[in-house]
């Protein structure tokens, strides 16, 4: 099944349980998804495909969401995506390095996207909601070392940083 089709199935399921799924432009290198059920709900992100020959792998990941109105925290930390391990399999594989955050809290509108920075380069962008809103940027740094079988990653969490406009 394409992933196309599957979030179109995905926003139909979401607008008949009432949840808000905000627009954004990142459909090659993001998309909602929901675990247990439907009870909880995540954002995975995908690196653009590289050739790199390099034994090394540099990643540093900013993502920023906004939600309307003042919330308190709405997004965990940004973390390697399915884990550390099976990121470094897939990598190896040449597949390319995933990320994702969960949101927290979420009831009626999941938060937008409106920044997808990778090494410093903007992958994507959304328009920000007006005032009236609660913004918060995620970090993480993937550096992935590939030995001549196994490939050891090492990751590291930001703190999020919070602003109420």
């Amino acid at each position: 099944m394409s992933s196309t089709v599957l979030v179109l199935l995905f926003l139909w399921l979401s607008s008949a349980l009432g949840l808000l799924v905000p627009q954004h432009y990142c459909d090659n290198h993001f998309r909602y998804a929901s675990n247990d059920g439907n009870r909880t709900y995540i954002g995975v992100f995908t690196a653009p495909e590289t050739r790199s020959r390099s034994l090394n792998i540099n990643l540093n990941w900013q993502v920023t969401f906004e939600m309307q109105g003042r919330r308190n925290m709405f997004v965990s930390p940004l973390t390697t995506y399915p884990s550390s391990e099976e990121a470094a399999v897939n990598i190896k594989n040449g597949q390319p390095a995933q990320v994702w955050v969960h949101f927290i809290n979420i009831t009626n509108e999941l938060p937008k996207l409106t920044s997808l920075n990778l090494n410093g380069q903007e992958l994507c962008h959304s328009a920000p909601y007006r005032l009236r809103k609660t913004r918060v940027t995620v970090k993480h740094h993937m550096y992935i070392t590939k030995i001549r079988t196994p490939i050891v990653p090492t990751t590291e969490v930001y703190p999020q940083l919070y602003s109420i406009e």
